[in-house]
């Protein structure tokens, strides 16, 4: 696999009339062709502001992307495109499925003309043409009946629905990457698990690259190929699926996944991380996670971390991993020793 996108030092704020909120601070990744990455963390992390600013959908808010970060995708900088090249650039080389598919779709326009309008503005054909193409797409997400469903309007549809036109909509020009933003949250379970397994499909038929965003780890246990976990605007674990569930490192990571209800944990109070996240107008000092971490030492709290390379695909910013730190074993059910 060659290398897809590549994000070096991305700094995103917003500029309040509280101060600066820096939402993003300095996150470096990238992602393969035909690979899927699953952004994790919980709410407020930066996972959502990292994924819309690899279309630069800040344009026309408060947001910046700060001097210093990079986005390329397929050779292309993204943040050298002019306003012109970025209108061609979103949703033909890049799709996005957005968080609520009812407030992601137009009420007063079927579901055939707004799938179709991705094609009309991209390829240049006609409605009707377009509006004929939108009915191969309902049928490629699998909905049912596709040529009475793309003369519906949103209301009519169920969630389950409105979230698969919202993914055909992002899938109308055969983008090279997709970007799922937390596409299952307003879906019930079993909804959720179709939407998962649609994309799932959609991957191995098309070919397209996914970045799944979610702060539910359970999601992505079995459809990621490597998962980021966020905290406070930085990364700080990222590796494989099996690195991540069997061997991770980071004390937050760790709480995320004791939070996951399981078979034998029925009968016992379900892990609640305490305190909260740092206020992201406040200048960071040390690790951003010290003040909830019950392994925090005092260099956790003066000092940030780097990352250590456990392998090629697996890396940790924590301070339990230097060699002067205390030996450690991870929580019962996380495996053994950590280093």
């Amino acid at each position: 696999m060659s290398r897809l996108l590549e994000v070096e030092n991305l700094q995103v704020s917003f500029h309040t009339y509280a101060g600066e909120v820096k939402a993003v601070r300095g996150v470096t990744f990238g992602v393969e062709k035909g690979e899927t990455l699953a952004m994790v963390g919980e709410s407020g992390c930066g996972k959502s502001v990292t994924a819309k600013a690899l279309m630069r959908l800040f344009e026309r808010t408060a947001g910046e992307i700060m001097p210093g970060s990079g986005i390329t995708f397929d050779g292309t900088d993204v943040l050298a495109l002019n306003k012109k090249a970025l209108h061609a650039f979103r949703g033909a080389e890049i799709g996005m499925i957005f968080q609520d598919p009812m407030t992601s779709l137009d009420p007063t326009m079927t579901v055939g003309k707004q799938v179709g309008e991705c094609l009309m503005v991209h390829k240049g054909i006609s409605m009707k043409e377009a509006v004929k193409q939108a009915v191969d797409l309902l049928r490629l997400v699998e909905i049912p009946n596709p040529e009475e469903r793309v003369k519906a309007y949103p209301h009519q549809l169920s969630g389950g629905m409105r979230q698969r036109v919202v993914i055909a909509t992002a899938l109308a020009c055969s983008p090279k990457l997709l970007i799922a933003d937390e596409p299952t949250t307003a879906l019930d379970v079993t909804i959720q698990a179709q939407v998962l397994d649609l994309l799932r499909n959609l991957k191995e038929k098309l070919g397209t690259a996914i970045i799944l965003v979610t702060h539910d780890l359970g999601i992505v246990a079995d459809f990621a190929d490597r998962i980021q976990v966020m905290y406070a605007g930085v990364i700080v674990e990222e590796g494989t699926k099996q690195e991540i569930f069997k061997e991770c490192d980071h004390p937050y990571t760790w709480a995320l996944l004791r939070s996951i209800p399981t078979d034998d944990s029925s009968k016992e109070m379900l892990y609640s991380l305490k305190g909260t996240p740092p206020d992201l107008i406040m200048e960071q000092k040390g690790c951003p996670f010290a003040s909830r971490c019950e392994y925090c030492m005092p260099v956790c709290k003066e000092y940030a971390p780097e990352f250590t390379v456990k392998s090629r695909t697996h890396r940790v910013a924590c301070w339990l991993q230097h060699e002067k730190a205390p030996r450690i074993r991870r929580p019962v059910g996380l495996g053994g020793e950590i280093r």
